[in-house]
């Protein structure tokens, strides 16, 4: 990634986490709810490694100030001026995709664990399993998501 429109073109697109991340910590900090603050940070925060890295080994930071200035904008802006946003990320669909975002994080890590100490069939089966039903809690949000409030359902006719 030595090319400055390679630089631009990843850090663009990690931007869109950046902002996704900042926006759930402004909505927790506002809301004063600790579950949007640490899935914020985990979406927001781990891809700062990537401006990290090309500070240290290129010493050319400009891309962790991008991303660094993405997440403080959209966190400030969600948590003091877009209500409507703020709301999004506090609804319980938000809740448990972000809840399922976890058990896949943690699906992952127990199953790198186990393919580590050498037990690959482990491995697929319970990271499999716990990643899987990470990933049926994330659809259950995002199914949350989409339905409109009961009061307003109408039996298809």
């Amino acid at each position: 990634m030595n090319n400055t429109l390679d630089a631009f073109l990843i850090f663009g697109f990690l931007a869109f986490f950046e902002l996704w991340g900042g926006a759930a910590i402004g909505a927790g900090v506002a809301g004063r709810k600790a579950l949007p603050i640490v899935w914020g940070a985990l979406i927001g925060g781990l891809p700062l490694y990537f401006g990290i890295e090309r500070g240290i080994v290129l010493g050319a930071w400009g891309g962790l100030l991008w991303q660094i200035t993405a997440l403080l904008a959209a966190g400030l802006t969600v948590g003091l001026r877009l209500p409507r946003v703020r709301a999004f990320f506090l609804r319980a669909g938000m809740n448990a995709l972000m809840i399922g975002t976890f058990v896949m994080l943690a699906g992952a890590a127990v199953g790198a664990w186990l393919f580590r100490v050498g037990s690959e069939p482990l491995s697929l089966g319970i990271g499999g399993l716990l990643f899987f039903f990470g990933a049926l809690w994330v659809g259950s949000g995002i199914q949350q998501l989409r339905t409109k409030d009961e009061g307003q359902k109408t039996d298809g006719g």
